[in-house]
């Protein structure tokens, strides 16, 4: 047994540690600000100023008012307004950040996105990594997302495309024993439904064909609970959002995806709709062959596509695909490619990065990254295919 002293020692430095983790804390959500003011501004001035009008029940949709509440709260100095174009169930999620100035808030959403970037890409690891052996290398997801170009950008930007990344690594992690969770975890994928409008469609219509109830049950009481709240703060915000959206033209920007560059360098302003003949493709790719696959593949699959086709999306939302590219170096850690193929992956996987992270720097418009989504759906699908051929390798040795 334990002496007396022994247990007081123990005891003594629990309680230290904790004192440490807590005063750490406090600094960091109350101490000094230590960034330059223009990181983590950029979109989170919209957010957050949208955010707080909903927080006093004011029109969150009326241009003229966000565009004074940026000026007045946030710091926006330009006499134009940045809207946001998400749907209203993203505002609930950020009204906590609305109860601090918004300089603070900026900080603590930016922790946020770090936490998130941090925690997804475990996860991420965690759901596809089979191997115990593989599953040791572990911190090699946090690393890579972290240092992943498009989540620098993202994290600049106050984005928060980082809720998708997060809403789809933790709906792959708990899917198989916490239905309910999976389902509130996928509906926050849809503050940026764009960027999923494949992947949540055949999610659901592959758990349906399973009769997953409690997930679908999830996904859809998630999505009303907190449509519920922005209703409660302004029961007007229907009419109010679908005439601000109405008046706007998001299709006429144009974005670096391979409907933009399409319509940009070919005139072909249709090429931004595929996805309406895209959706119903996959589908039935989906009811032949693809309700094969274990979840992580299709996700991937469909996630990569969504973001290649998807109507507009910019350079930052390549985040999200940090799932399939977390995919490829779990292959290449499981040893199934050879050595010089490994090593040729590894060198791809740096050299794009930095071409993205140089291009960020130096491009004069967003178009110029429409090639980042298409070269990450490259790499991925060589990976597999050469993991298939690896496999059907295995299979006749057997």
């Amino acid at each position: 047994m334990l002496s007396s002293k022994s247990l007081w020692l123990r005891s003594t430095k629990k309680g230290l540690l904790v004192t440490i983790l807590m005063a750490g804390i406090a600094w960091l959500l109350l101490g000094p600000i230590p960034l330059p003011s223009t990181i983590g501004r950029g979109d989170f001035i919209a957010y957050w100023s949208a955010a707080y009008l909903l927080a006093h029940s004011q029109n969150f949709s009326d241009p003229d008012l966000l565009l004074q509440t940026e000026q007045a709260l946030a710091g926006w100095r330009a006499d134009y307004v940045i809207k946001t174009w998400n749907p209203p169930w993203l505002l609930p999620i950020l009204l906590p950040y609305t109860f601090v100035l918004f300089n603070r808030a900026v900080w603590l959403w930016l922790l946020t996105n770090i936490g998130l970037v941090f925690v997804a890409s475990i996860m991420t690891w965690k759901a596809c990594a089979r191997q115990p052996h593989v599953q040791k290398w572990v911190w090699i997801a946090p690393a890579t997302s972290i240092l992943f170009a498009p989540a620098l950008n993202a994290f600049y930007m106050g984005q928060i495309n980082p809720l998708v990344f997060f809403g789809l690594a933790l709906m792959l992690f708990v899917h198989v024993e916490h239905a309910a969770l999976a389902g509130a975890a996928l509906a926050l994928t849809m503050v940026k439904p764009h960027l999923v409008y494949i992947t949540v469609p055949i999610l659901l219509l592959h758990k349906l064909v399973d009769r997953q109830w409690r997930f679908l049950l999830s996904f859809g009481g998630t999505l009303a609970a907190l449509t519920s709240i922005t209703y409660f703060l302004r029961p007007s915000f229907i009419t109010e959002y679908v005439v601000s959206s109405s008046g706007g033209n998001l299709l006429g920007w144009a974005t670096p995806t391979l409907g933009g560059i399409l319509s940009m360098s070919l005139g072909w302003e249709w090429a931004k709709l595929m996805g309406v003949v895209i959706l119903p493709l996959f589908i039935l790719w989906w009811w032949r062959r693809g309700n094969k696959l274990r979840l992580p593949g299709l996700v991937q699959i469909t996630l990569l596509a969504s973001v290649v086709t998807a109507p507009f999306g910019w350079g930052y939302d390549v985040i999200v695909l940090l799932i399939p590219l977390l995919q490829v170096i779990i292959w290449n850690v499981a040893g199934h490619f050879s050595r010089y193929i490994s090593w040729l992956f590894i060198v791809t996987l740096i050299v794009t990065n930095a071409l993205i992270f140089y291009q960020r720097r130096n491009m004069e418009n967003e178009l110029q990254a429409f090639w980042v989504p298409i070269a990450i759906a490259a790499i991925y699908f060589v990976a597999y295919l050469l993991k298939q051929n690896d496999h059907a390798k295995s299979a006749i040795a057997i």
